[in-house]
């Protein structure tokens, strides 16, 4: 009866190994949603890391975060890392592509 259960848990740990070994190290996240908001006016709030503290609701979880901007000042090379309490954690992001809407 021992030797099943151990054969059980070695055959789901085998799995979850090779579930694992099977992920790609990095990923990328991408979410659209619609704005009743001129286009122009929309990218800019999300462009600029500046201006995400008017609008972002980790922002109001912890108004003590530490924040550190590096590279361009907007678009392209923008950097953003930070650092808060539990419930913000910390992290890092960069632009990577930026256009300006247009008018398709």
């Amino acid at each position: 009866m021992v030797l099943k259960i151990l054969i059980g848990v070695g055959a789901v740990l085998t799995l979850f190994l090779i579930v694992v070994a099977t992920r790609p190290a990095e990923f990328h996240i991408e979410r659209s949603i619609t704005v009743a908001a001129p286009r122009e006016a929309a990218f800019a709030e999300v462009d600029d890391f500046h201006a995400w503290s008017a609008w972002s609701p980790w922002e109001k979880l912890d108004p003590t975060m530490k924040r550190t901007f590096e590279g361009a000042p907007a678009g392209r090379g923008a950097g953003y890392a930070w650092t808060g309490n539990d419930k913000v954690g910390e992290g890092r992001m960069t632009i990577q592509e930026s256009e300006k809407p247009s008018k398709s």
